[in-house]
């Protein structure tokens, strides 16, 4: 089912499988670069014999991929000449890219190259994207990994003809656990916290259909991090706590509860409505760190996401059914694939640092790219989207976390 396990970073995978990727690739012959077709002039299949190609796998339905343009142009802009090419590269059909870039108005600098056949991404062995290959002149991939990990000073060792093959480092990889159920001790879940342990940050999630939790995994992470994936409440503007540097603490923390039981049910709505597991969580959480969490209202000025143009809105559906993400890699530039507008309201919040709200009750999901440097260009984008925000007064809801 769409959505089955849902968290921001659904498209990475472990570590492992990273660095089992990269050694595979790096210093070896580059399989061959098959396409049917450029998004521009015609193209000769063997454009790139003798340069050096950067070429950065990526489909309309994967934020991150979207929200790497920019590092990709800004790339391309230093080092893209007659001996260097720059392309992106896609499996989707050329009338889903058509209309992504038609609606989008995003722009890249270099060939856009569609590959429906799915040949090339096989035979580099991709397993996630975004991912990024260097290729020289020689035809041998000199470096393989994240997009956004390929830094000017990687490719001007390269384009220099640098003798030793470069490689991402892998503790500045971007990696989130696979979703891997944990062996159960207990007949009806699984759940631990403990201060944190170190190495990188990382997380999972298995969620079911309604939004509730069925499993949640995170490493090195602060506790209000945690609370805020939990509740779905902004840390930055919707928490009050009687000790807000408390919330900073690092904790590793595992839930798993795939059964249905009484006990969840017992939770409907003692924090968040129809929400049992998250709210079990929470209390599991305060009874071990010493807190107590409950919604209050208070009244404020805050922001309402409205509709201004349907028509407009329709326009930005998504591309396919199958895959949702956000990435805020080009912060406060990010982009938002195939979520309604409610969720959307809710990523918006924290990450304007503003209250947002919305009443829009529309369960279809849309594709926005947004900018929230500052109200003003949040406004822009969201009205190139159809969408608008409405200056209001009265109740908002916060999460008053209480230490004790």
């Amino acid at each position: 089912m769409k959505k089955l396990i849902s968290f921001i970073a659904l498209l990475f995978f472990t570590a492992s499988i990273c660095k089992g990727q990269i050694s595979s690739l790096v210093g070896n012959a580059a399989p061959p670069v098959i396409f049917q077709r450029n998004m521009g002039k015609v193209v000769k299949p063997d454009f790139y014999k003798g340069k050096i190609l950067v070429l950065d796998f990526w489909a309309t339905w994967c934020a991150p991929c979207i929200a790497n343009f920019p590092h990709f142009n800004q790339l391309a802009t230093t080092y893209q000449n007659k001996d260097v090419v720059f392309a992106i590269i896609t499996d989707e059909p050329p009338t889903t890219v058509q209309k992504f870039f038609a609606r989008s108005k995003k722009e890249v600098k270099g060939l856009n190259l569609l590959d429906t056949t799915g040949i090339t991404k096989k035979g580099f062995g991709i397993l996630f994207i975004p991912y990024s290959v260097v290729i020289d002149q020689n035809n041998v991939v000199r470096w393989a990994g994240l997009g956004q990990d390929l830094s000017a000073e990687i490719l001007s060792t390269i384009t220099n003809k640098d003798a030793s093959a470069v490689s991402p480092n892998a503790e500045k990889s971007k990696t989130v656990a696979k979703n891997t159920p944990l062996k159960p001790v207990a007949p009806l879940f699984t759940f631990s916290v403990s201060p944190a342990t170190g190495g990188n940050m990382i997380g999972s999630a298995s969620i079911n259909k309604g939004g509730d939790m069925l499993s949640v995994s995170k490493r090195n992470t602060p506790l209000g991090d945690v609370l805020n994936y939990l509740t779905e409440y902004s840390r930055k503007v919707r928490f009050i706590s009687n000790d807000m540097p408390r919330l900073n603490q690092n904790i590793d923390f595992n839930f798993d509860a795939k059964s249905d039981t009484l006990l969840f049910r017992k939770y409907a709505n003692t924090i968040i409505p129809n929400k049992p597991r998250r709210n079990m969580i929470v209390e599991l959480l305060g009874d071990a760190m010493k807190f107590n969490a409950k919604l209050i209202k208070k009244n404020g000025n805050y922001l309402e996401l409205v509709v201004v143009d349907r028509a407009k809105l329709n326009t930005f559906k998504p591309l396919q059914s199958k895959h949702s993400s956000i990435s805020a890699d080009n912060f406060p530039h990010f982009e938002i694939v195939s979520y309604n507008l409610k969720k959307m309201a809710g990523y918006l919040e924290d990450s304007a640092k503003m209250i947002i709200t919305t009443n829009i009750a529309d369960p279809d999901e849309y594709d926005l790219s947004l900018d929230v440097t500052n109200l003003a260009s949040l406004r822009k984008t969201l009205r190139f989207h159809g969408l608008g925000l409405v200056e209001k007064t009265g109740e908002v809801e916060y999460l008053d976390i209480s230490f004790y």
